[in-house]
């Protein structure tokens, strides 16, 4: 599923929405013509989900990487938004970061992952989400949610409480109207900020 020229594309794509773009909004792109990256059906099964994620991260984390390295931009990573951003010499939570770089970067980890991996990881998830209750009853949209704010904050999901305070004020410092920052990006910081405290505490 590896594709040659999928930088490029995600360079000349990116390139024309400096807003950004989803991550489902950017896999629809792929799907289509003058790419066709991925296949139409790619999202409708687990396994090949996972496979479709993980080659497009790969690739986004492989473009990160080398404007770094050059020192010519970064790029911005989440779920909910993937756009590029100037270089700046120091990050934030660039442990974070590099945790979910290694694993992206890594293909065994592409190569041995089978659906009922898949299936392990995202009950392991959400189980530790909702602090052991199995059979708790979480909404559709609110694990999305809880999902996306995990992904914006750049956290593994089993990070202590205190950790996810360090990088919310961290980010608040850098997005903040105050700093000089988009106040809409700051109010959604805080929201899933609360977010991820309301599920912690359960």
């Amino acid at each position: 599923m590896q594709h040659l020229h999928l930088e490029k594309y995600l360079v000349d794509i990116l390139s024309e929405h400096p807003q950004g773009l989803s991550e489902y909004q950017l896999i629809g792109i792929l799907q289509q013509p003058p790419y066709e990256v991925f296949d139409k059906t790619a999202l409708s099964e687990t396994l090949t989900l996972f496979q479709c994620h993980f080659v497009l991260f790969h690739s986004l984390y492989q473009l990160r990487a080398q404007g770094l390295r050059a020192k010519q931009y970064d790029l911005q990573i989440f779920a909910t938004n993937i756009k590029f951003l100037p270089y700046v010499s120091e990050g934030v939570g660039l442990a974070a970061v590099d945790k979910l770089q290694n694993y992206y970067l890594d293909w065994q980890n592409f190569a041995v992952t089978t659906e009922q991996d898949v299936e392990t990881l995202l009950s392991q998830f959400w189980y530790a989400m909702t602090g052991g209750k199995k059979n708790l009853s979480i909404d559709d949209a609110v694990l999305s949610k809880i999902t996306e704010a995990y992904k914006a904050f750049e956290l593994p999901m089993d990070s202590k409480m205190s950790v996810v305070k360090s990088t919310y004020l961290h980010l608040q410092h850098r997005h903040h109207p105050d700093k000089g920052g988009d106040k809409k990006r700051s109010q959604q910081l805080e929201a899933q900020f609360q977010l991820i405290k309301d599920y912690l505490r359960q």
